[in-house]
């Protein structure tokens, strides 16, 4: 990827946190007490919600009754999750300034750290849209010298990769495109060379393509996401790629 690459792709994941910081004078010392006030408060919240959730899902036979217990477990699991993932995405500069990161993850903080949230947010967002720019301007023009099949079938966004199947000369990707946008459920690249792979393609998430003419064969690059590895490339180069619908087999 030229444009769309893994470290762009996770700057898009630090661009929003500090939309649900609400300003608290308490988040400025730390305190044990307020903290397990606040934890308290924030679990009653999510319990009443869940539990009108589970009423309306039940009443409609969608959903088994409310679980008290168990949604306890989903708070705290889902609160350690969020804990982990900001201590990994906040730069230094700010994790410094937070004086409970327990108390930030369950977004309170003093009017200094949501400022300086709120700018490295903005910052990021800025890099994000000029990226993003600059790929769609490249693709306007790249489309011109494009087969019109690829411009117009080559856009998986949020399908997902059931099998790939290697021969010879050739790869075939049969998705589940349910998730996405596409109505395209199998893609085939004819005489295939893999350029990069950086893990297995079964059970991927697609997320992102870019495609590129390389002389007489096209490039294709495409951003993936494995559940247990993480986001990968995989960038093959083919004479040609063939997209089919399994419901009318069109090519």
């Amino acid at each position: 990827m030229k444009y769309l690459t893994k470290e762009w792709y996770e700057l898009c994941q630090r661009t929003s946190f500090h939309l649900l910081l609400e300003e608290e004078s308490q988040a400025e010392t730390f305190s044990e007490a307020f903290f397990e006030q606040l934890y308290s408060s924030e679990l009653n919240k999510w319990l009443h919600h869940q539990e009108e959730v589970a009423s309306i899902m039940q009443a409609n036979g969608t959903i088994e009754p409310f679980n008290k217990d168990n949604e306890v477990i989903k708070f705290n699991d889902a609160f350690m999750y969020n804990q982990e993932h900001l201590k990994k995405s906040l730069p230094e500069t700010i994790l410094n300034q937070i004086v409970d990161l327990r108390v930030f993850t369950l977004t309170r903080a003093s009017r200094k750290v949501i400022n300086a949230v709120a700018q490295f947010c903005e910052d990021n967002q800025r890099v994000v849209d000029t990226t993003i720019n600059n790929c769609m301007k490249y693709h306007k023009e790249a489309s011109l010298s494009l087969d019109k099949e690829i411009v117009e079938n080559f856009r998986f966004h949020d399908c997902r990769i059931i099998k790939s199947i290697l021969n010879e000369k050739s790869i075939t990707l049969l998705l589940d495109n349910s998730g996405g946008f596409a109505s395209i459920d199998e893609v085939i690249f004819e005489n295939v060379t893999i350029m990069k792979q950086d893990a297995e393609l079964d059970k991927s998430w697609w997320l992102y393509e870019e495609v590129y003419k390389v002389n007489d064969k096209y490039e294709f690059h495409m951003l993936l996401e494995n559940q247990d590895l993480g986001l990968f490339d995989f960038i093959i180069s083919a004479d040609q790629v063939l997209f089919r619908r399994q419901s009318s087999n069109v090519e």
